[in-house]
């Protein structure tokens, strides 16, 4: 590890003491050195596709946070390299930026489809199969994936693939970040993950409210009559994805997730795996 971090801060150019920054994924190490922080990607990434990632994010500063070099190599460990930003304080939920994200989202969705396919859906199964099943409540978490349709992606849009507030930082405005599973897809999964949350009672319906109200009052494409309609399965697949890195990771309240899993099973008519 020590040597990847030394070489990681190499590329940079910085001479600043590297600083680890969080993340529970041991096959991605995010260093922060000053003003940049570079992000080793695993080994079996699909450079292609990370590259175009990069490019995007390059030709729309505007609303993604542009890297500071092109895509880099540390043996056969992928690079990128991105200016710091302040991320969005969890201290205070009401404060954050809801409305800019919203905006953010409905002009990302807007803009010329192009890009690998994003990856949204491939989340929620990885996320199952690292749930060890003799986890307390891994049960429920198991049995409300296995009662899901198939978690396939319409691609007409260019998104976000993974967003949720961790993937704001704030450098002069408000900007994405993370571009691992941006690509071409439907932009409902980009806008699931807050619906999840709302639908777990985790959070506020003033909240909600206020982030798809700006998202469609910027133009965005995700979502026209009926939300739910669009929202219902890609919601349950991020409820259920919450609850195992919950229970797996210790790091977000499990009961309300759990529940939550209890009601798709019921709903679609499964049975908990014990």
């Amino acid at each position: 590890m020590d040597d990847l971090i030394a070489a990681m801060a190499s590329l940079t150019g910085s001479s600043a003491d590297p600083e680890v920054l969080g993340g529970d994924r041991g096959d991605v190490v995010v260093v922060r050195l000053g003003d940049v922080v570079a992000k080793a990607h695993p080994a079996d990434a699909d450079v292609e596709a990370l590259r175009q990632r990069v490019e995007i994010a390059a030709a729309h500063p505007e609303l993604l946070l542009p890297p500071v070099k092109p895509l880099q190599f540390v043996d056969d460990r992928p690079v990128t390299i991105w200016p710091y930003g302040t991320p969005v304080s969890p201290a205070d939920p009401d404060a954050a930026p809801w409305e800019e994200s919203a905006q953010l989202l409905a002009k990302l969705h807007a803009l010329p489809v192009r890009g690998p396919a994003a990856g949204a859906p491939e989340r929620i199964v990885r996320a199952i199969r690292a749930l060890p099943p003799d986890l307390p409540h891994a049960g429920v978490v198991l049995a409300a994936f296995d009662v899901l349709p198939p978690l396939t992606m319409n691609g007409r849009a260019l998104i976000h693939g993974d967003w949720h507030l961790g993937q704001l930082v704030h450098r002069g405005a408000w900007r994405l970040i993370d571009v691992d599973d941006l690509g071409v897809g439907d932009p409902v999964w980009d806008l699931a993950r807050p619906a999840a949350l709302f639908a777990c009672g985790i959070l506020p319906g003033e909240l909600w409210a206020r982030f798809l109200g700006t998202y469609r009052d910027t133009g965005g494409v995700a979502v026209t009559t009926s939300e739910w309609d669009a929202l219902n399965i890609p919601a349950q697949a991020y409820v259920v994805q919450m609850a195992a890195r919950a229970l797996v990771t210790g790091r977000q309240a499990v009961e309300p997730l759990v529940d939550a899993c209890r009601r798709i099973v019921a709903t679609h008519g499964g049975g908990d795996r014990g």
